[in-house]
């Protein structure tokens, strides 16, 4: 399935045969060394190795062979073409071929050629070609150039696939893609969103809740009355942002079933959340000395949903006048009513929606993967870019055998993106650690960072994996020491080709039971 819906392909890249022939001393062609670059940089950027789904054509054509109608079908269910242009492109009738049926079907679907003001045609020039000498469909696409043509007049030559100038322009053609294919599967999601999603406003509107079931749920505990306009805002806002709001559960008056009536609500949100002010707000009916949104939010915090606690960025204990709520308060800052961690935060009432809308996005992140409807294993495969090739290979060979995995970007700083490896450790139990050509020290540093992000979130995970990949290390290169989990070592150093035999002891472990 590809990532835009409606399409059976993302990406279809156009190219011609000879700009792919290897030079005797280079084992792949430059097209393929693009196509595997762009896979995995997609892969990262989505986190999963299947998330963009890539036509490049492995066939040998030229002029003799018949454009093929598998071919042209691939072209008409692709969301976008990536035309990698050169004087070859321009002689082979077979890529004119190629562009045109993917102008004319594009122009005739239903996103139209042009998405905001991108075109669905990319445009990779590996020589300076002057733009007279574009062809038609190419018109009003910007260029990425892959060449080292200095002035206008320089033809330039096609950069090495190792270049630093290779590795900035393939960032930016993977940010033009990503930023494409996002464009196109909101457009494509929204017309669907908007027939099955509506929202029902009561007379109250704090009773407002959408009627999609599968939308993110948040439960909104009861409120002083200083806040019972910004939250009926609110509920309106988080409605038109595709949220399911509950609230108002159970009455004021209805102090024998609060307790009950509130746990069953919160049970079955995603996210509740809690917006108190100085004020204690309306007291029971049979228990004044209670005050209702400070008890509903007591019984919020000890279910397991997360939760956010909210109070105006200017709201001084100080001023409180009733004791018992102001040691509330003061309890509820400093993270001392409840064992457990939640969101707490002193903000403006005009940032809130966004603020609940963040943190729900962080708890869509975290929650874990629903296993695939094929019953494949996930696992996460921590790899360096130095290390890209070689985990894509191996990404490929996982998902031969039936085991999904999901790909952490990274840069040179093992300590960066952390959040991100949080959020993807989150939806897998084995975490697997390449070490190639990246220091032992930096995989130390990788495997330090998640455990330490485990004992803080509780994530899932039950095995690390340390897959020691070519070039050749000795036994002890490297060790590690924790009494947390089990590192298991699978040196395949020497073992540059990877195949069935040299990772079948690798795949016989990953697949064991921790």
């Amino acid at each position: 399935m590809a990532y835009v819906p409606g399409y059976e392909y993302d990406i279809f890249i156009s190219y011609a045969h000879v700009d792919n022939i290897c030079f005797p001393d280079q084992e792949d062609g430059w097209i393929k060394q693009f196509y595997q670059n762009l896979n995995l940089m997609l892969a990262r950027q989505f986190g999963r190795m299947d998330s963009v789904k890539i036509w490049w054509d492995t066939k040998k054509l030229d002029g003799s062979v018949l454009f093929d109608d598998s071919i042209a079908d691939g072209i008409r269910k692709s969301a976008i073409i990536i035309c990698l242009d050169s004087p070859g492109y321009n002689a082979s009738d077979y890529c004119k071929q190629e562009l045109g049926t993917f102008r004319d079907s594009a122009s005739a679907d239903k996103l139209g050629l042009k998405v905001g003001d991108q075109s669905r045609i990319l445009h990779v020039l590996l020589n300076n070609i002057p733009h007279e000498k574009w062809l038609e469909p190419l018109n009003g696409t910007t260029g990425f150039p892959f060449h080292d043509a200095e002035t206008a007049d320089d033809f330039g030559e096609t950069v090495e696939t190792t270049s630093p100038k290779f590795k900035a322009q393939m960032r930016h053609v993977k940010n033009a893609v990503a930023r494409l294919l996002e464009a196109m599967k909101t457009r494509c999601e929204a017309p669907a969103k908007l027939a099955s999603q509506t929202t029902k406003l009561a007379a109250d509107p704090a009773q407002a809740e959408t009627a999609d079931d599968d939308a993110f749920t948040i439960f909104m505990s009861e409120v002083p009355d200083t806040l019972r306009s910004p939250r009926k805002r609110l509920i309106a806002e988080l409605g038109k942002r595709g949220y399911r709001v509950k609230c108002g559960i159970p009455p004021p008056d209805a102090s024998d079933a609060l307790k009950a009536a509130t746990e069953e609500a919160v049970a079955g949100a995603d996210l509740a959340v809690n917006l108190l002010d100085i004020y204690p707000g309306r007291e029971l009916v049979d228990q004044p000395d209670l005050w209702y949104p400070q008890v509903q939010t007591e019984i919020c915090l000890q279910s397991e949903t997360p939760q956010m606690v909210w109070i105006p960025s200017d709201a001084e204990f100080a001023d409180i006048e009733e004791g018992e709520y102001r040691n509330f308060l003061t309890a509820v800052e400093a993270g001392k009513l409840v064992d457990k961690q939640y969101e707490f935060i002193r903000g403006s009432k005009s940032s809130l929606a966004q603020q609940i809308e963040d943190y729900a996005q962080q708890i869509k992140d975290r929650k874990p993967a629903e296993m695939p409807s094929d019953g494949r294993m996930s696992v996460l495969l921590d790899t360096h870019e130095k290390d890209h090739l070689y985990a894509l290979d191996l990404s490929r060979l996982l998902v031969q055998k039936q085991i999904l995995p999901f790909i952490n970007p990274q840069e040179d700083d093992p300590l960066k993106n952390l959040e991100m490896l949080g959020n993807r450790m989150s939806q897998v139990r084995k975490l697997i650690f390449l070490y190639g050509n990246v220091s032992k020290e930096w995989v130390k540093e990788r495997v330090n960072a998640a455990l330490q992000l485990i004992m803080k979130n509780n994530y899932p995970v039950e095995d690390f994996f340390i897959y020691v990949a070519p070039p050749h290390k000795e036994d002890a290169d490297i060790g590690i020491n924790q009494r947390l989990l089990k590192i298991n070592m699978i040196d395949q150093s020497d073992n540059p080709d990877l195949n069935d035999a040299a990772i079948e002891e690798f795949l016989k472990e990953l697949r064991m039971p921790a």
